[in-house]
């Protein structure tokens, strides 16, 4: 006999409709949790039942949320994969604590506790962090992570009766599982490629064929005849030396963008005679050496060694498709190239002997560059976080947003480097808040030496100008 069909259907929905009142007294407790409110743990209902409720209310928030902001959505799965592991490490941390009190049940009370809370972390996390003004984020950022700490031991103190020490270790713990999805954002959706753009990139007749062992035998002179024009840098005078990487092919403005922000660096900061582009582009597949991660190893080496290593600043500009996983797409149908990431930049200038760095990166997801980059003779600028996409990568586009802001209209003006890419982080957040999307939120490190030495360069800028530089 069926007990369950046996129940009346009345009684039936009558719990079901208890249950979604005690998640809502729930999530009400979690909200005052959040403000630290007296003998609210104890309030908060504990069952099976309501742990899978506030797992799915959890899950939902995020399915909503995440669709709600990113432009032409895509569904994709990697959101359970974030709320797996999220909860692995709950769970792991709930055992720790149960065994410390020596109460098993405080297990699945903390499990529901910290799912009555964390929908409300979720949202702030979405939907007020990355809108805060550039002058306050650092330090909302702050706020918000001590905030997290902060509720995380209060629970653990109420549950563990008083018991700094302890509540102090859960903390810690706490800390420990949630890093490595620092740099991960939980979301169901990623945003639409429009790949019938990319391919127009190799509709054209003339285009359709590419001689593939022809290009790669090329390539030793187009290098060779870019790089033999470099000049040395002039002793007593900080040089600015430039190389520009647009290494996707499948959309003309990372094309153009390089050629354009090279023409301002050879015009008016002083680079002319100093400056290689490498480019991935149909149009260009026989005249410009390949963005390849090769070609950038060997044109950093010979920069190497045609700076002043103690003067002169090499400034090096990235621009492609960014990925998850942090790494620059470089693509050139139909040849197969590897893509880059910033260990193997670091990697080529360490070796290439190049002490003095500024680094610009015109990427999705390009925030996670600086780490592996920052030291305190580098500059790092990157056009979105680690976790955040940046816009402006459209074939007709003569730059990104990010390239347009940093280098567009700076002729005749004196450039001031920290100033001028302050200005620019700024204007590319104006821009993404009147057209309605998400803040890509780019991200600037500059070592103390280096803003040192910018002071250098800027002087020695209006120095020689306008011979060198440009008229000011």
């Amino acid at each position: 006999m069926d007990l369950y069909a046996s129940i009346p259907k009345e009684l039936k929905q009558s719990g079901a409709i208890k249950e979604l009142q005690t998640l809502f007294l729930n999530l009400a407790c979690g909200i005052k949790l959040l403000m630290f409110r007296r003998n609210i743990i104890d309030q908060v209902t504990v069952s099976h039942d309501q742990l899978i409720l506030l797992l799915g209310f959890y899950s939902l928030t995020a399915l909503v949320t995440s669709y709600v902001i990113t432009p032409n959505p895509i569904f994709g799965w990697f959101g359970l994969g974030y709320i797996g592991v999220e909860l692995l490490g709950v769970l792991l941390v709930g055992f720790v604590l149960a065994k410390l009190c020596d109460e098993q049940g405080h297990l699945l009370r903390f499990l529901t506790a910290i799912y009555s809370i964390l929908p409300f972390f979720y949202l702030f996390s979405i939907v007020v962090i990355p809108f805060l003004p550039d002058v306050y984020f650092e330090a909302g950022y702050m706020v918000y992570t001590l905030w997290i700490l902060s509720v995380c031991f209060y629970v653990a103190l109420q549950l563990l009766n008083g018991q700094k020490i302890k509540a102090l270790l859960i903390v810690m713990l706490w800390i420990s599982v949630s890093y490595p999805l620092t740099n991960v954002s939980l979301s169901f959706w990623h945003e639409d490629f429009d790949y019938s753009e990319a391919l127009t990139a190799y509709n054209d007749d003339e285009l359709s064929y590419v001689n593939q062992e022809q290009v790669y035998y090329n390539q030793y002179q187009l290098l060779n005849n870019a790089l033999n024009a470099i000049e040395p840098g002039v002793k007593g005078i900080t040089d600015l030396f430039f190389i520009g990487f647009g290494a996707d092919s499948s959309q003309d403005v990372f094309m153009k963008e390089v050629i354009n922000v090279q023409n301002v660096m050879n015009q008016n900061l002083g680079a002319a005679g100093r400056s290689i582009a490498l480019i991935n582009n149909l149009k260009t597949i026989d005249t410009t050496p390949l963005a390849s991660s090769t070609n950038l190893k060997i044109a950093l080496n010979h920069l190497g060694g045609k700076i002043n290593p103690e003067e002169d600043i090499v400034l090096l500009y990235l621009t492609s498709h960014g990925s998850f996983d942090h790494e620059l797409s470089v693509s050139m149908w139909p040849l197969e190239l590897n893509d880059i990431g910033p260990n193997d930049v670091r990697a080529y200038l360490d070796d290439a002997g190049i002490q003095w760095r500024i680094i610009l990166v015109s990427a999705c997801y390009s925030g996670a560059f600086i780490d592996a980059l920052k030291n305190e003779t580098s500059l790092i600028l990157t056009a979105a976080a680690a976790d955040k996409a940046s816009f402006g990568c459209s074939s007709e586009n003569e730059f990104t947003y990010f390239g347009e802001a940093l280098f567009k209209n700076v002729e005749g003006k004196s450039y001031q480097f920290i100033d001028g890419f302050n200005q620019a982080i700024e204007k590319i957040k104006q821009r993404e808040i009147s057209e309605n999307l998400i803040p890509s939120n780019s991200q600037l490190f500059v070592g103390n030496l280096m803003r040192e030495k910018l002071q250098s360069l800027e002087h020695d800028m209006v120095r020689y100008a306008p011979e060198r530089f440009g008229s000011f």
